[in-house]
């Protein structure tokens, strides 16, 4: 009995001196149930589990930081006044200051921000054009964080002038611009002449007509401004450069209209009266956002263009002799997108991810984005691979393989009602090239057919942001503001799934509602294995 006893005393002793050692190993760690190994022994023992092990970070020991956002670009029209609402919070809840600033505008407004020192300021669009906006919000520490937003607004009056130009000293240029009021008012029009070449006196004549002349009488170069005014006193405004060379002359293709994926010809014509030899430049000057699209052969006279996305673009061309002469032009193109449903997206927009900025032809790259369209009524809310057969474009099962208006890819999945038209098509899927852009259409689209779409991080090196545009039947309807995705890990599946919005197609266009808003995307966005659960 004795040693039973003493049996029973050494195997409690070594027992709790393992309760011990553990706590020991267990403290300042996550709180993870760890099971005891007991071993069986004559009677029942008390032996205590490891105490349960909390750590609490208050808020003075985090590092004190500050998170803003800001709105969708804004897309609006001329006279009206719109809120710019953002958001603005410290991890810590330390005091904050807020500041909105408007960082450009177009030329002639002047708007004015109000309730600037608050997180939504308002602003009144006086003229038509870009105005572009900066949040920041500060600390009283003075940590501090800002995010930019735009709006495009729309003119009341539509004003086209005339591209740029050169010719030699002595020629006359013609300025043939065009004007109309949206709302159905009068117009009239005035040339003035910002800057001309010094000993110069001649000026646009007549001053008041869409067509007007410019006589060259110096060398150098005239900026030229348009002014046109309705009868409510609406303005609208544009610029022209006229350039005079007495040695080079240069002439630019007329401006051209096309649609995404498709190719054109930048055909310039440049001579020198000397006979001197000639080096070519063009250059795009403006382009949509969400445009990747680079000029392969930038410096011949004659080069391709392929548009990737819709939109507007204006080309620059430059002709150079060997003594430094110069003469200089542009034509623009625009871009239309046909297809009764659009949605476009690229990535890394910020520039942030160096290995992202260069085409790497080798297959390393930063990471792959893709843009998934879904049939509402078909995918029971998941994504990719776990979305029911056929409900769900994206990758491989829709693409087209040769960008077309309409994809007869016979693997192409179908959509009701039947026919090609009907069915989603993504035209190219973008991989091994620059982030994006990657678009998903419907060239015809059902009356009340509802589509969601998503945005997937299917493989990526680091966050990335990412925007998404959203056309009906050639009209952009939305754009949202970059969103960050990431890889959270657990493969491809475990990956982002950002939903960006549905679709609702109704005769002769659509409408889109967003999922959340900017700052606020905590319910749609998460990992795409865990969406229809």
């Amino acid at each position: 009995m004795m040693l039973r006893q003493t049996l029973v005393s050494l195997v409690v002793v070594s027992l709790l001196a393992g309760c011990g050692a553990r706590s020991q190993l267990l403290e300042g760690t996550p709180p993870f149930p760890q099971p005891l190994d007991v071993p069986a022994v004559d009677g029942t023992l008390d032996v205590p589990s490891p105490p349960d092990v909390r750590i609490d970070v208050r808020p003075d020991t985090l590092v004190p930081t500050v998170t803003v956002a800001c709105p969708a670009p804004i897309r609006s029209t001329q006279s009206l006044t719109v809120p710019l609402p953002a958001m603005a919070t410290s991890n810590v809840g330390r005091p904050l200051t807020v500041q909105w600033e408007l960082t450009r505008a177009p030329m002639d407004s002047m708007a004015r921000l109000t309730n600037a020192n608050t997180t939504t300021a308002s602003i009144r669009f006086d003229v038509g054009g870009e105005f572009r906006f900066r949040f920041t919000a500060r600390d009283d520490l003075g940590n501090m964080a800002s995010c930019e937003t735009r709006a495009d607004v729309e003119s009341a009056i539509d004003l086209l002038c005339p591209n740029d130009q050169s010719n030699f000293q002595g020629a006359t240029v013609a300025l043939t611009a065009r004007a109309r009021s949206r709302l159905m008012r009068t117009v009239t029009l005035q040339w003035e002449t910002v800057s001309r070449p010094m000993g110069s006196s001649t000026m646009p004549a007549p001053p008041n007509s869409a067509d007007a002349t410019l006589r060259l009488d110096a060398l150098g170069d005239w900026r030229l401004r348009l002014v046109a005014r309705d009868s409510t006193g609406l303005t609208a405004s544009c610029v022209t450069n006229v350039h005079a060379d007495p040695d080079v002359i240069v002439m630019c293709p007329p401006d051209t209209a096309s649609r995404p994926f498709a190719t054109a010809t930048l055909a310039a014509t440049a001579s020198s009266r000397t006979m001197r030899p000639l080096t070519f430049r063009w250059e795009i000057v403006d382009q949509p956002i969400t445009s990747t699209a680079m000029l392969r052969m930038p410096n011949v006279i004659s080069t391709p263009f392929t548009f990737d996305v819709a939109g507007n673009w204006t080309f620059r061309f430059t002709a150079t002799n060997d003594r430094g002469n110069s003469a200089f032009c542009s034509t623009r193109a625009l871009s239309a997108s046909e297809e009764a449903v659009r949605v476009e997206i690229v990535w890394n927009t910020d520039r942030s991810n160096p290995n992202c900025n260069v085409a790497r032809p080798d297959g390393n790259q930063c990471g792959d984005v893709d843009l998934h369209l879904a049939n509402s009524d078909l995918n029971m809310g998941r994504w990719g691979s776990n979305a029911p057969a056929n409900s769900t474009c994206f990758y491989a099962n829709c693409v087209c393989g040769t960008p077309e208006m309409i994809c007869t890819n016979p693997t192409n999945i179908e959509w009701t009602p039947a026919g090609v038209v009907n069915n989603p098509q993504l035209d190219i899927d973008h991989t091994f090239r620059l982030p994006g852009p990657e678009n998903i259409n419907i060239v015809r689209a059902d009356t009340g057919g509802r589509y969601d779409v998503g945005v997937h991080a299917f493989r990526l090196d680091q966050p990335t942001p990412v925007v998404a545009r959203v056309y009906c039947g050639g009209r952009i309807v939305f754009e949202s503001e970059p969103v960050r995705v990431s890889a959270r890990g657990g493969g491809s599946e475990g990956n982002d799934l950002w939903l960006v919005g549905r679709i609702e197609t109704t005769l002769g266009g659509c409408r889109f509602t967003r999922c959340g808003s900017p700052g606020n995307l905590a319910s749609c966005i998460r990992p795409q294995n865990q969406w229809g659960r």
